[in-house]
């Protein structure tokens, strides 16, 4: 059964891409295909398709091969590029290949070409494996697993980034800090699991109530943050009144109506301090008050 395969082909001759197509079929392989001479018309095969392989000839009337690779570097696709020329030299080889075609191949030369396309198949495959698993590692390294918020480590991040934009716009902002009261008898009576989905509701309520641009984060154990961007300080007494109130409601898990209640301490800047650690603190110690 013929391997499906879509290939942008750079080429200013009809002919030499029927003759590339057949070689393809020839190879075992299905081709859906799409022949480009120009700029123009690359740019917008590349923002309308998703290419497996791009094959390019070196010397066009209108265009270039090195050309043709800048635009695929430009918008930061990892794609196979073979360069296929009827007139190519060392250097130029040499060249191309500095630029990041991942290989190059004469025309008159075909039976190179079906091991390469492979091999570079296989290794975007590898590539594209090893970026899921560091953009894995590092969505682990900054969210917390269980709700899907920011973790302790990226809410510190963000809190510092918004106290340079604070500072910058002379603005106010302020970090609340919650804490669920009796969390503990919850997993006591119900068990972990219940507790966990528990956790998992009061995020997505909180969530729910605040702005997009606000950042709303796991601390760790029942422990939430928050970050608000305000204009006076009754913003951030009106957002805690309104979060003690939506997270007052009984939560439904496993056909248990479960009711929970919070502790809300609120830290301003510049009041409170001026800098992530003094905010965090300060809030902390009215969220223990509270």
């Amino acid at each position: 059964m013929a391997t499906s395969i879509r290939v942008l082909i750079v080429e200013d001759s009809e002919e030499d891409t029927e003759l590339l197509v057949n070689e393809l079929r020839r190879g075992g392989y299905d081709p859906v295909f799409e022949r480009v001479d120009n700029e123009s018309d690359m740019t917008i095969a590349l923002e309308g398709s998703d290419w497996d392989v791009i094959i390019s000839d070196f010397n066009m009337p209108q265009f270039t091969g090195i050309r043709a690779l800048f635009l695929v570097q430009k918008y930061g696709f990892d794609i196979p590029f073979i360069v296929m020329s009827g007139s190519i030299g060392e250097e130029i080889a040499v060249a191309c290949m500095k630029s990041g075609a991942h290989d190059y191949i004469m025309k008159d030369n075909t039976a190179r070409l079906l091991p390469a396309i492979s091999r570079e198949l296989d290794e975007a495959k590898i590539r594209k494996r090893r970026r899921e698993a560091e953009s894995t590692i590092a969505h682990l390294a900054h969210y917390d697993a269980l709700t899907k918020l920011p973790n302790r480590t990226l809410f510190q991040d963000r809190l510092k980034q918004a106290i340079l934009v604070a500072n910058r716009e002379s603005r106010m902002l302020a970090v609340l800090l919650m804490d669920l009261d009796r969390f503990k008898e919850i997993n006591d009576t119900l068990g972990h699991q219940c507790g966990d989905l528990v956790l998992q509701q009061v995020g997505m309520r909180l969530c729910n109530v605040l702005r997009r641009s606000d950042t709303v984060a796991r601390l760790g154990g029942d422990e939430f943050a928050v970050i608000l961007m305000i204009s006076k300080p009754e913003d951030a007494e009106l957002m805690a009144v309104q979060i003690t109130e939506v997270l007052e409601q009984s939560f439904l898990i496993q056909d248990i109506h479960i009711a929970v209640e919070v502790s809300i301490g609120i830290a301003l800047y510049p009041d409170q301090g001026t800098d992530a650690q003094s905010l965090i603190q300060h809030a902390d110690v009215a969220m223990y008050a509270a």
